[in-house]
C-alpha cells in the first residue's frame, strides 16, 4: 500500500487553489448580480418613462381644459363689463336728451334698449354661476400643480437610477416610490371638469403637438449637421 506523503508545500498549494476558486465564484456572483441589477434598471427606466409620458398627457389635457374655461370666462366677463358700460352711457345719454328733447317715443326706445342689454347681462351672469367657472378653474389649476409636481418626481427618480450607482435595496425603494406616485397621479380628480368629447379632442391635439415637436427636433438636428459640415469644410480649407 502506497502512502502519499503530504508536505507543507502540498497544503499551501491546495489552500491557494481553494482561495482562487472562491475568488472566481465571488466574481461570477458579483457579475451575475450586476447583470440582474442592470436589467432591472433598464426595465425600471422604461416604466418610469412610460409613467412620466402618461403624466405629461394628463397635464396636457388639464392645461387644454384650463385654457378653454379661462377663455370662456374671460370672454363672458369682458362682455358683461362692456355691456354694463354701454348701459351707463345710454342712461346718461337718455337723461341728457330728455332734458332737452321731450320725445316720448325716443324715451321708450332707449328704455327698451336698456332692458334688452340688462337681460343679456343677467343671462351671462347666470351662465357664469351655472357653469361655476371659478371653482372649475381652481380645480384644474390644482390638478396642474400636482401633475407638474409628480412629473418632476418621475424625472428625479429616472436620473437617480441612470446617473448613480445603485444597489438592489435602492431599486426596491425607487419601485415603492414610483408605485406611490402612480397611485397619487391616478387619484387626481380632474375628469369631472372634462367632457368625453373634449378628452378625444385633447388627445388629438396632444398627438399633433408631439408630432410637431418631433419634426422641429429633426429639422434642428439636420440644420446642426449642415452647420457642422460647413465649419469642418472651412477648417479644412484653412489648413
Amino acid at each position: 500500500m502506497n502512502n502519499k506523503i503530504i508536505t507543507c508545500e502540498n497544503i499551501i498549494e491546495k489552500c491557494d487553489t481553494i482561495e482562487i476558486d472562491e475568488n472566481i465564484s465571488k466574481n461570477f456572483i458579483n457579475k451575475m448580480n450586476n447583470n440582474i441589477i442592470n436589467n432591472k434598471i433598464k426595465e425600471l427606466s422604461i416604466i418610469i418613462q412610460k409613467l412620466k409620458n402618461d403624466t405629461s398627457t394628463r397635464l396636457f389635457m388639464v392645461t387644454e381644459a384650463y385654457d378653454k374655461y379661462l377663455y370662456e370666462y374671460y370672454v363672458i366677463s369682458l362682455t358683461i363689463l362692456v355691456l354694463s358700460s354701454i348701459i351707463t352711457f345710454i342712461e346718461a345719454l337718455r337723461l341728457t336728451i330728455m332734458t332737452i328733447i321731450l320725445d316720448k317715443y325716443l324715451n321708450i326706445t332707449l328704455n327698451i334698449l336698456l332692458l334688452f342689454i340688462g337681460t343679456i347681462i343677467t343671462i351671462l351672469s347666470s351662465i357664469i354661476r351655472f357653469k361655476n367657472y371659478r371653482e372649475v378653474l381652481e380645480g384644474l389649476k390644482e390638478a396642474q400643480r400636482l401633475l407638474v409636481h409628480f412629473k418632476n418626481k418621475y424625472s428625479r427618480q429616472y436620473n437617480n437610477i441612470n446617473l448613480k450607482n445603485i444597489n438592489g435595496n435602492e431599486i426596491i425603494k425607487i419601485v415603492d416610490k414610483i408605485t406611490l406616485y402612480d397611485k397619487n397621479v391616478k387619484s387626481i380628480n380632474y375628469f369631472q371638469y372634462i367632457k368625453n368629447a373634449d378628452i378625444i379632442s385633447y388627445n388629438k391635439n396632444k398627438a399633433k403637438f408631439d408630432l410637431d415637436i418631433h419634426k422641429i427636433n429633426i429639422e434642428t438636428k439636420h440644420d446642426f449637421e449642415i452647420i457642422s459640415k460647413k465649419i469642418e469644410n472651412n477648417n479644412n480649407l484653412l489648413c
